[in-house]
C-alpha cells in the first residue's frame, strides 16, 4: 500500500488544479449527496468543521523540527511574508469593497459578499502554497514557515485583517467587519479549529518520536499525507455542494456572476501585488516565488468553516468564499511557469556563454493544511 498511497498522492498533487476543478463540478452536479453531511450537527460542531480540524492536524503531525528550524533562522522574510500576506490582501479588498457595493443594488447582500471576501483575505497561507512553490522553484522552508506561522497567529491575525479591511465610510458595512474582528467568536474559532489542531500535530509527532520505528514512521506518513490530501478535496465538495444548494433555492444568477467576478478579482490583485511587492526585492528569486504564492493561497476551508459557524451558510457569504477558492487553485496552477527562475547566462572570454542554473529549492511534495 505505501507505493501505491506515494504514487497517487503525487499524481493528485501534480494535478491539484484539476482535481479541485472536479472536486468542485462533482459538488455541482450531485449537491444532494452531501447536504445531509454539511448539516450534520452535534454540539454546535458540524461536519466541516470536524474536516478542518482533521486537516490541521494532519498538516502539523508531517511537518518536521528541522523544517522549522531552518524556516525560523530566516525571521526577516518571515515578517515579510506575514506583512504581505496581511497588508496587500486587505489593500486589494478595499478596492473591491466599492466594485461590489456598485455592482448589486441590494446593500445587504453586497454587504455579505465583501464580508465572504474579507473572511477568506484574513485566514492564513493556504498548505497548497508548499505544493505550488515546489513545483515553481520556490524556497520550501519559508512556504512551510509561513504556513506554520500565519496558521498558529491565525487567533490574533484575522481579527486584525478583518479590522483593516474596514473602510471608514462604508456605513453597515464596516460595522459588521467591526463585529466580527472584534468578536470572541471569531478568536475563539481560529484557535480552537485552526491554531490548536496544527499545534498538537507538531506536537504529537514530537511525541511520537521514540515510540514509533523509522520503518512504521516511513509507512505511516505517505498514508497520513494521501489522507490530508483525500481530506481537502472532500472540503471542497461539500462546500461546492453547499454553494450550489443554495443558488438552486435561491436562483439568483446575477449574484452569482458578481460573487465569482469578485471572488476571481480579489484572488488575483495579491497575487500581482505580491510580485509586484518582491521583484525589486533582494531576497533570492526562490524567496520571491514564495512570498509571491503566499500572498494570494490562503486557506477558504477555514474561512468556510468560519462563515458556516457565524452566518449560518448565508449564501451571499460563502458564494465569494467559494470562487476565490476555486480561482485562486487555478490561477496557481499557471504561476509556476511564470514565476520559475530561468537559467542565469555569465559571460566568458569570446563568444562562449556558460549557464548556471540558479540554485532551487527540493520538491516538497509533502504537505497539505
Amino acid at each position: 500500500m505505501r507505493p501505491f498511497c506515494t504514487a497517487l498522492d503525487r499524481a493528485l498533487r501534480r494535478r491539484l488544479a484539476a482535481a479541485t476543478v472536479a472536486a468542485c463540478l462533482l459538488g455541482a452536479l450531485l449537491p444532494a449527496a452531501a447536504g445531509e453531511i454539511r448539516h450534520c450537527r452535534a454540539a454546535g460542531v458540524t461536519v466541516p468543521m470536524l474536516m478542518l480540524v482533521a486537516a490541521m492536524f494532519i498538516g502539523g503531525f508531517e511537518t518536521r523540527a528541522a523544517d522549522v528550524g531552518r524556516a525560523l533562522l530566516r525571521p526577516g522574510l518571515l515578517l515579510a511574508g506575514l506583512g504581505v500576506a496581511l497588508v496587500l490582501r486587505a489593500v486589494v479588498l478595499l478596492g473591491a469593497e466599492r466594485a461590489a457595493a456598485g455592482c448589486w443594488p441590494d446593500v445587504r447582500e453586497a454587504r455579505w459578499l465583501v464580508v465572504g471576501l474579507a473572511l477568506t483575505a484574513a485566514m492564513p497561507v493556504a498548505g497548497a502554497a508548499q505544493t505550488w512553490g515546489a513545483r515553481a522553484g520556490g524556497d520550501a522552508p519559508l512556504g512551510l514557515g509561513l504556513v506554520l506561522v500565519t496558521t498558529l497567529l491565525s487567533p490574533l491575525t484575522t481579527p486584525l485583517g478583518l479590522a483593516l479591511a474596514e473602510e471608514p465610510e462604508s456605513g453597515g458595512l464596516r460595522r459588521a467587519l467591526d463585529a466580527l474582528a472584534h468578536s470572541d467568536a471569531t478568536c475563539r474559532f481560529m484557535a480552537l479549529w485552526v491554531a490548536l489542531p496544527c499545534l498538537a500535530g507538531l506536537l504529537a509527532r514530537r511525541a511520537t518520536r521514540g515510540l514509533l520505528s523509522g520503518r512504521l514512521r516511513a509507512a505511516l506518513l505517505p498514508r497520513l499525507r494521501l489522507a490530508g490530501l483525500l481530506n481537502a478535496l472532500a472540503l471542497t465538495y461539500l462546500n461546492a455542494a453547499g454553494v450550489a444548494r443554495e443558488i438552486a433555492l435561491r436562483p439568483e444568477p446575477r449574484l452569482v456572476a458578481v460573487a465569482a467576478g469578485c471572488g476571481a478579482l480579489v484572488c488575483a490583485g495579491p497575487f500581482l501585488a505580491g510580485w509586484l511587492a518582491t521583484r525589486r526585492s533582494p531576497a533570492p528569486p526562490a524567496a520571491r516565488t514564495t512570498l509571491t504564492l503566499a500572498s494570494g493561497l490562503n486557506n477558504t476551508s477555514a474561512a468556510a468553516a468560519l462563515a458556516g459557524a457565524q452566518f449560518g451558510g448565508h449564501p451571499a457569504v460563502l458564494l465569494p468564499i467559494f470562487f476565490y477558492g476555486a480561482a485562486q487553485q487555478v490561477l496557481a496552477s499557471f504561476l509556476p511557469g511564470l514565476l520559475r527562475t530561468p537559467a542565469t547566462p555569465l559571460p566568458t572570454c569570446g563568444d562562449r556563454v556558460v549557464e548556471v542554473p540558479t540554485p532551487r529549492s527540493l520538491p516538497d511534495f509533502t504537505r497539505v493544511w
